[in-house]
């Protein structure tokens, strides 16, 4: 059965409950019995019972905050009844408004009007929740980088806004939950209670070279998308593009791709130096910490020459390497063309750690060519290629997929039919980190879904280096916070002194309106 079906006899059902306790509420406050028992109408017409505002109906049935509402709306029909002392509310609130049949059942519940309501610490709480969640769920999302993939564009630490908007902001699947719960805990959320995938009409697609925040495809801990892992990666296949990695060297279409000027990619050198850098001009010059090399750095005794393994360095740190005296060779590292970057874990292949398709002898440095498919597409679905479209048939699709391969024979069955062909419901991207060898990507994981993609990042609002990076010497990049991202200007600004100042503007006029009313009111 479709899922919205479920969600429409839930929906149903639980006005008809609704109705059932709060029906002679209604009717002794004026209203029409029968008015409870309505979708909307019943919401609308109680929130005049209760003297909340009218538009407060939309948020009601809005993911996450809306069952925040219920329990607000439940809490006020029991004011209006009398039933005004903490116990009462917080009865209320434990039963998710059963109580209130109590009250609407008992011998003649006698309508009061909601109480005369005072500004206090847990309505500015609730205030404050919701409109955080309002924010988080519809329009920015924070995000705290934890890891090195997109070093240097994206630092260890760097705390992201995420923009929704632009791209159309994506319907919570799991509609019901604790706010920001993947923030702390996890497993706060009803999973089965899902949404289909849905998202608000935006004004722009995403474009190749887009840095973009999408939820881990192969994510093995959670199915629910918008509960799986936020990852931050470059966007450089687009739907209907073919890409391929050579020498370690991007190409899209058969051409070079060329990454924005604020875009620091990196990739893995090999260093030959007459005496070892000091740990502090590889810090100071190219953000480079000592665990970065432990284990690749050595001694040569042929010629008493230091070697270094750097698994990230831009083209302006070779550059500086290669007119550095002390240098005697810089080099790229590669891994040549046919060696497959495979992972072993008893006995069975980690598809998390090995090459995308499992089948093909590709690595991070010679990938490909891999075409990325489209909404619409009918590919091939074959022995060859089914390791390539596994996932979207299967998981991203769901789709049953099953491989009769008795008797030398490989017969394919998607839904149950036997088949060559699949059609291709949505589109697909292909993100790459910009520190190349050390980023789990789509070179691991594949292709990424329309309904798995959150939004772009806008702005780096600060660096907490150290909470992710303990060896660094800096805990905080300061001139880090504040400033744009992907805007393909490679002078960035902070804007931190201007947020200060403006910060601060707004506390001092705060604090002399507050000194002015309060003068005002003894007189």
């Amino acid at each position: 059965m479709n899922i919205l079906i479920y969600w429409l006899i839930g929906f149903i059902i639980f006005n008809l409950i609704v109705g059932a306790g709060t029906w002679k509420l209604f009717k002794n406050a004026g209203k029409e019995a029968w008015q409870a028992y309505v979708p909307f109408l019943n919401i609308w017409k109680g929130l005049e019972i209760i003297h909340r505002p009218k538009w407060w109906i939309i948020l009601f049935y809005l993911p996450i905050v809306g069952p925040i509402f219920w329990l607000v709306y439940f809490v006020d029909l029991g004011d209006a009844y009398g039933k005004i002392e903490i116990k009462d509310k917080v009865i209320i609130a434990l039963t998710l408004g059963l109580y209130l049949f109590a009250i609407n059942y008992s011998d003649n519940p006698k309508y009061l009007g909601p109480e005369k309501r005072k500004p206090t610490f847990i309505s500015s709480l609730i205030f404050a929740l919701v409109l955080a969640t309002l924010v988080h769920n519809w329009f920015i999302q924070p995000m705290i980088v934890p890891t090195g993939s997109m070093e240097n564009t994206i630092k260890i630490g760097d705390a992201l806004f995420v923009e929704k908007v632009s791209h159309g902001a994506r319907v919570p699947f799991t509609p019901l939950g604790i706010p920001f719960s993947e923030f702390i805990y996890r497993d706060g959320f009803i999973d089965k209670a899902r949404l289909p995938y849905m998202r608000l009409p935006g004004w722009r697609d995403l474009k190749s070279n887009d840095i973009v925040v999408f939820n881990y495809p192969t994510d093995s801990v959670y199915s629910a998308i918008d509960r799986k892992d936020a990852y931050v990666k470059r966007l450089v296949g687009l739907p209907g593009q073919t890409v391929q990695i050579r020498n370690g060297i991007l190409y899209v279409d058969g051409k070079k791709f060329i990454p924005k000027k604020d875009a620091q990619v990196q990739h893995s050198y090999k260093v030959v130096v007459k005496t070892p850098f000091s740990e502090k001009l590889l810090y100071d010059n190219f953000g480079i910490i000592s665990s970065d090399y432990a284990g690749s750095f050595g001694k040569n005794t042929e010629d008493n020459t230091f070697v270094y393994i750097f698994p990230a360095l831009t083209d302006a740190h070779v550059t500086a390497m290669k007119s550095n005296t002390n240098v005697v060779s810089v080099e790229p590292v590669l891994q040549p063309v046919g060696s497959k970057a495979e992972h072993i874990s008893k006995g069975k292949i980690d598809s998390t750690n090995t090459i995308f398709p499992v089948n093909k002898n590709w690595n991070p440095d010679q990938y490909g060519p891999l075409y990325i498919p489209k909404k619409g597409d009918v590919v091939d679905v074959t022995k060859e290629t089914l390791p390539q479209f596994i996932n979207i048939i299967r998981k991203y699709e769901h789709k049953s997929l099953r491989v009769d391969s008795a008797n030398g024979k490989y017969d394919i069955f998607i839904d149950n039919q036997k088949t060559n062909k699949y059609e291709i419901e949505q589109n697909y991207y292909f993100m790459v980190g910009d520190n190349r060898n050390q980023s789990l990507d789509a070179r691991f994981f594949g292709y990424v879904g329309e309904d798995h993609i959150i939004g772009r990042p806008i702005m780096i609002w600060a660096n907490m280096n150290g909470m992710f990076e303990p060896a660094a010497p800096k805990k905080f990049i300061w001139n880090r916070f504040f400033t744009s991202i992907n805007n393909d200007n490679p002078n960035k600004t902070s804007y931190g002194i201007y947020v200060l100042i403006a910060l601060a503007a707004w506390i001092g006029y705060d604090i002399v309106k507050a000194r002015k009313d309060k003068k005002k009111n003894k007189y």
